[in-house]
């Protein structure tokens, strides 16, 4: 039998980061998460851990190690919420009140005094949040943690899907090394010993016609349907889609089918009213992906978005993850803001294995 390693579960969402700690042998004992209705989820996929639904900055050590039930813990991971380092924010030019967070995981991290210490969050908080980035790097250090941390693309990982992550891993008196890849969008070969990157045809090619979200509401619920739910989308979104093959973007529009903000140039984001591609990764997917204008999210070849459960396998959760919500918005936002489960076991095996 593999040891059992403790863990605890900051901003923990839907429980994606949970799973791959899971599945590397690690017992998560607590995951908090501030919305209850994200935490329902949680729960009902985490019947063994405790679940605080509560703010994080109203939370103290002490009282995660009483819910715990331990005086001591292995780990402390966390993806604080990033969209204030997103570049998708950066044109606000505001500061975000929910940079601060990371800076919470830190307190946590000094009063709980972990073996090890593991941080995922957007690029952007290289550029745009060194100095939190930089404040959360001194604090660690201070209490005797050796840092590692990179830009890592998860597809490297084995990720059905284009995302970069920045990846912190602390060891209280150790290293602990960032994953080595293990699949590459070049031809593999004998000496880089690695996969080729999966592509979404491995992942959704075979998953049946999803339903829409009103014939789903009229037929039970979309729970009933496995949140294999589309949106119904409007006749100019499905002319949109039929004017597209896979893999093209709104660049591609003709000129009567585009939205009038982009009508005449091809400025601003182009990724959005596309199609993926069979034979590609996904592209990030983000809570928007079951809506045309939000990224390129078509389906390769129907006349449709991606459903929610194939976003979520796209995002590596199993098909019998349950996913708890009456709205396809907090469905969305289950899936989309949520760590792929593959990526956090790679990188809880690095966690492990320093142990």
């Amino acid at each position: 039998m593999k040891k059992k390693f403790t863990a605890i579960d900051l901003f923990c969402g839907a429980g994606g980061l949970t799973l791959g700690l899971k599945k590397a042998g690690f017992r998560t004992l607590v995951g908090v998460e501030i919305n209850e209705n994200i935490a329902k989820t949680y729960k009902a996929n985490n019947r063994k851990t405790k679940t605080l639904v509560k703010d994080i900055s109203k939370v103290c050590g002490k009282e995660i190690l009483k819910e715990a039930k331990i005086r001591k813990i292995d780990l402390i991971a966390g993806c604080p919420p990033c969209q204030g380092f997103s570049q998708l924010t950066e044109k606000w030019k505001k500061e975000d009140p929910r940079n601060g967070l990371v800076l919470e995981m830190a307190r946590l991290v000094e009063e709980i005094k972990p073996k090890i210490v593991m941080m995922e969050n957007v690029p952007g908080i290289v550029t745009k949040g060194k100095i939190i980035l930089q404040t959360f790097v001194e604090k660690l250090q201070s209490l005797g943690y050796v840092i590692n941390y990179g830009v890592l693309q998860m597809a490297d990982y084995g990720v059905p899907q284009s995302r970069r992550r920045f990846v912190l891993l602390a060891g209280r008196g150790f290293e602990v090394k960032l994953p080595n890849p293990t699949h590459t969008w070049k031809k593999p070969n004998a000496k880089n010993n690695l996969k080729p990157w999966v592509t979404i045809d491995k992942i959704i090619r075979s998953m049946p016609k999803p339903v829409t979200l009103s014939y789903a509401v009229r037929n039970g619920g979309p729970q009933k349907f496995n949140w294999h739910i589309v949106r119904d989308l409007k006749p100019i979104s499905i002319d949109r889609l039929k004017a597209l093959s896979e893999g093209y973007d709104r660049r591609s529009l003709p000129e009567h089918l585009r939205p009038d903000c982009h009508k005449g140039t091809n400025e601003g984001f182009n990724n959005v009213y596309g199609r993926m591609e069979w034979n590609k990764v996904s592209p990030t997917i983000t809570s928007g992906c079951t809506t045309p204008c939000m990224g390129r999210f078509g389906h390769p070849e129907a006349l449709r978005t991606i459903s929610i459960r194939e976003a979520a396998l796209i995002q590596t959760f199993p098909k019998n993850f349950r996913f708890i919500a009456q709205h396809m918005d907090t469905a969305c936002d289950l899936v989309g803001n949520a760590l792929p489960c593959e990526f956090a076991w790679k990188v809880a095996k690095s966690c492990y294995k320093a142990l």
